[in-house]
């Protein structure tokens, strides 16, 4: 069986990416459920047989899964709350703060112009604290059951929840090297982060005088599970604004981060709860390494749009889960259409029921 990547258009809402996901999750569940049923309905037989011959139970057909699945969109301007998280818990200052008008200058692969937002503020699943989605991200969320046999090839054992997660930050490190050279790693803290390259004053001198490195986040993670079904996953920084943790000058830091919140959606609020780190790109880090005098600082060959990215990451993917056909099955776009249709439906209903 391939793995199958849907790729969503360009800037769907978080919840309605989020129903997609769940409609995709929803099959997988039926299916268990149906094997569990006729497995109970065998051993019904078995003992009713057993007191009498000629008594029969019918079977039902079996509800096969759908293929392993790769959910890649780009949302609209996102702040998400980890499960231990309530949004009654935050402030109205922290509420007004988070959902003030956000400008978002065009990445490589959208419009031209720059794009004003009203974030909105998504309760999840995952675990840890509030973080940021929009425009300039890439997120990958695989919904695929961690016990199937088709990932238990050549005597693998079934997925465990550390080695899925460890599955997600190989795939995503082994991409941003192979694409873009850079070499992410995992911390004790969630997700992949980079050495950046600190040059004094960032400025646009040809003869940039480097004055260290500094760790900061590329890309972050975080996974639900549901009877062994995935939800949740990868986010990719490709072309985001981004944030230093550290500086030789707070009071000039504080002063940048304050008039940037307009743009800058991570100085807003302290990223995953961590004191003190940054939050990188892919577009910054090479700007830092080759040089923003060049035009925008990046090699030709970076193409940092979000669905090629999306196609090498579920290549990789399906690698990496052992999959005995590695070839993507790309949704077509009416198949996608047709999905979203009753992703809206989904997401009326749940509106609807939550309003009430």
């Amino acid at each position: 069986m391939r793995l199958r990547l849907i790729q969503l258009r360009p800037l769907p809402s978080y919840r309605l990416a989020a129903a997609v996901q769940e409609l995709v999750r929803r099959q997988f569940l039926l299916a268990k459920e149906s094997e569990a049923q006729i497995r109970r309905q065998g051993l019904s037989k078995s003992i009713a047989a057993t007191a009498d011959p000629s008594h029969d139970i019918p079977f039902s057909s079996p509800i096969l899964p759908p293929p392993p699945t790769v959910i890649a969109f780009t949302p609209q301007p996102t702040f998400t709350l980890g499960r231990r998280q309530e949004t009654s818990q935050l402030s109205s200052v922290e509420i007004d703060r988070l959902t003030a008008p956000l400008t978002v200058p065009p990445p490589q692969s959208l419009s031209q112009t720059a794009v004003r937002f009203e974030p909105t503020i998504v309760s999840t699943l995952r675990g840890g604290l509030t973080t940021y989605h929009g425009p300039g991200q890439v997120v990958l969320w695989p919904v695929l059951d961690l016990k199937s046999p088709l990932f238990a090839n050549n005597g693998r054992p079934p997925l465990t929840v550390r080695a899925y997660s460890r599955l997600l930050e190989t795939t995503t490190a082994e991409v941003l090297k192979r694409r873009f050279g850079l070499d992410a790693y995992t911390t004790g803290d969630p997700g992949l982060w980079v050495q950046s390259p600190q040059a004094a004053g960032r400025t646009n001198s040809t003869a940039a005088v480097f004055t260290g490195t500094e760790e900061r986040k590329i890309a972050a993670l975080g996974v639900h599970l549901r009877r062994n079904i995935s939800a949740l996953g990868v986010a990719v920084n490709l072309d985001t604004a981004v944030k230093w943790g550290t500086s030789n000058d707070p009071a000039q830091r504080a002063s940048a981060e304050a008039t940037a919140e307009e743009t800058n959606p991570w100085v807003r609020f302290t990223p995953c709860g961590i004191e003190g780190k940054g939050v990188s790109s892919v577009a910054d880090e090479g700007r830092l390494r080759f040089g923003i005098h060049n035009g925008n600082g990046l090699p030709a060959s970076w193409d940092l749009r979000p669905k090629p990215f999306a196609a090498k990451w579920a290549a990789a993917f399906a690698v990496q889960l052992g999959l005995q056909d590695p070839v993507i099955d790309v949704a077509d776009s009416k198949s996608v259409a047709d999905m979203l249709v009753d992703a809206e439906e989904l997401l009326r209903a749940t509106e609807s029921k939550e309003a009430e």
